[in-house]
């Protein structure tokens, strides 16, 4: 591991890697992938090896209540606004039609 980094999550494929690493940087969280695929020679390594996400050590409660928001969002189950009646799909907190967003 990269000095003074620490792994706050493995994914499966870069895809998601990166979309975690977006989101951290855009919150002002230092994080770097960290990948065995030969360059991306060899993208199946990625499944058996994992893309590692690092943050630094200062950043690691941040990063990790971060990330823990983010899978709760994911989480989130379908739901009806109360606003406006739209249906939303899983995984939105926040309603597309008025902007009406669930605690």
């Amino acid at each position: 591991m990269r000095d003074g980094m620490t792994r706050i999550d493995t994914f499966l494929n870069e895809l998601e890697a990166e979309i975690a690493l977006g989101r951290l940087e855009s919150l002002g969280v230092t994080a770097v992938l960290e990948k065995d695929n030969c360059g991306g020679l060899r993208p199946h390594l990625d499944l058996q090896r994992g893309v590692r996400l690092l943050v630094l050590n200062t950043d690691l409660e941040k990063a990790r209540g971060i990330l823990d928001e983010t899978n709760s969002i994911d989480a989130t189950a379908a739901w009806s606004c109360p606003n406006c009646g739209e249906n939303i799909e899983s995984g939105f907190d926040t309603c597309w039609q008025c902007g009406h967003k669930i605690s």
